[in-house]
């Protein structure tokens, strides 16, 4: 009963965490092959966050402690988990070995999860289909389970066709997501609560478009056209960078739509991604990879001053009220 909510939040995050950390100790690059119980413990890792963030609701409800901030702390953790979830079906599958297999997989999850809220954003409601985060969640769980039972050579073998049972499997679930997008972009342009068809903001519908290219655009132009391998070699440490950048401006998204305000255009944390185009405009002054450690620190760093600003503030609010 005096467990917090948001602790049980927490404790499942960093327990997805260590989990792939471990995971990407063996497959930096998404390429190669880990033993079993590394494949069973993200797994494992996955399903207890999975437990944990469903309890942590019902903890609030029982407790009488249900707040912005609680719903805040929670969207919060599953936009960072989100990366994790990405890189764990990445690693098991060994998308890696794949041309921008990785790359693709990660921006299909991002677009995603701003897509959900966006559409929230319009609408004032978070609502859920039939295959949504926790059916995918499902599906990376027995992906990790059929690695670490089969071997992650097993997802080259050629099951139809000649086509590996890797591009199957990313195929069938390329299709659910897009269904799943359009799904969104249907609700976010049949128009929002707000006056004329407005955001809860009272904003254009079409208005946080810009946050999400500016999340995509600058990381594909910077994997597309660097001249070296770098971003395949670190792909494990491009995809936290990226992840970052999306976390923290879909959780902007998040806050805008609880206090109903204007989504910012700008955000700090797009420094990171636009100093490594620059680094590549300008014929490469500093070392790619180098530039690409300071840029996912960096990223990090926003994204936790921002979070702790964030929490301080809804946390100061409700002891007000």
């Amino acid at each position: 009963m005096w467990v917090a909510p948001n602790l049980i939040t927490l404790v499942g995050l960093i327990i997805n965490l260590c989990t792939v950390l471990i995971l990407s100790a063996y497959c930096y690059t998404a390429s190669e092959s880990a033993p079993s119980w590394v494949y069973f413990q993200a797994a494992l890792g996955l399903f207890l966050y999975q437990t944990l963030d469903a309890i942590d609701g019902k903890q609030a409800r029982r407790t009488g402690s249900s707040s912005p901030l609680g719903e805040l702390f929670d969207h919060g953790c599953d936009s960072v988990s989100q990366v994790f979830v990405t890189l764990n079906v990445c690693y098991a599958m060994t998308l890696g070995a794949v041309p921008n297999g990785v790359f693709l997989i990660s921006i299909i999850s991002v677009i995603m999860f701003f897509a959900a809220h966006w559409s929230t954003y319009c609408t004032g409601q978070l609502r859920f289909s039939k295959f949504d985060v926790t059916e995918a969640q499902w599906m990376v769980i027995s992906v990790l389970l059929f690695t670490a039972i089969f071997g992650a050579p097993m997802w080259s073998a050629e099951i139809i066709f000649g086509f590996q049972l890797r591009y199957i499997v990313v195929s069938v679930s390329l299709i659910i997501s897009i269904i799943q997008i359009g799904g969104y972009l249907k609700t976010i342009l049949s128009g929002g609560v707000g006056k004329n068809g407005s955001t809860v903001a009272g904003t254009s519908v079409l208005f946080p478009l810009f946050p999400l290219l500016m999340i995509i655009l600058p990381f594909a132009m910077i994997y597309g056209k660097s001249n070296s391998s770098v971003y395949d070699d670190h792909i494990t440490l491009f995809v936290l960078c990226f992840g970052a950048v999306g976390s923290k401006t879909t959780n902007r998204l998040v806050i805008a739509h609880m206090s109903k305000s204007e989504l910012p255009l700008w955000d700090w944390i797009y420094l990171a991604p636009l100093a490594l185009m620059l680094n590549q405009y300008y014929n490469y002054p500093f070392n790619e990879y180098h530039l690409l450690i300071g840029c996912t620190v960096y990223a990090y760093i926003s994204l936790l001053i921002f979070c702790t600003y964030a929490m301080t503030r809804c946390d100061r609010r409700r002891g007000r009220t």
